[in-house]
This record gives C-alpha cells, sequence and structure tokens, in this order.
C-alpha cells in the first residue's frame, strides 16, 4: 500500500486512511466483475472518493496542495468539488 509521510500527522492519518479506503474499493469493484463500464464506474467513483477525501484534509488541515487534487478531481469526474 501507497502512504504518504506528512509533518501534520492528522492530515498524514486522512490521507492514508483515504489511500486505503480506495484500494479496498478499486479491488472490490475488479473483483464484482461485471461489464468493463460497470467496474471503470465503480472505480471513478473510489477516485473521486479519494480526491474529495484529501481536498477536505488540505482545507481543514492548513495543508498546501489543495488545487493540485481538485485538478485531479475533475480529470477523474468532471468536477471541482
Amino acid at each position: 500500500m501507497a502512504s504518504i509521510q506528512h509533518d501534520n500527522k492528522t492530515h498524514q492519518n486522512t490521507v492514508n486512511t483515504a489511500e486505503m479506503t480506495r484500494q479496498v474499493a478499486v479491488a472490490a469493484a475488479i473483483a464484482a466483475g461485471g461489464s468493463s463500464a460497470t467496474v471503470q464506474a465503480a472505480i471513478k467513483t473510489a477516485e473521486a472518493t479519494f480526491y474529495r477525501a484529501v481536498i477536505a484534509s488540505c482545507v481543514a488541515n492548513g495543508v498546501p496542495g489543495e488545487a493540485t487534487f481538485r485538478q485531479s478531481l475533475h480529470d477523474v469526474a468532471g468536477v471541482w468539488s
């Protein structure tokens, strides 16, 4: 599992938990199978949820980088929040 190290431990824990949750959701989507579109939609949802959690943590903890994650959310889900 990928993890981040950050001076702000609250942010670090939030992002690491969000990443773990994302990985579990992606694995579950793949294991559940179904059409390619169904699997991709479930993965897209997991990715968007991850980015939203990271954005919220950046804002709540005063951690820079929020804009990068908003761009990633937009790239995945077509929305900024």
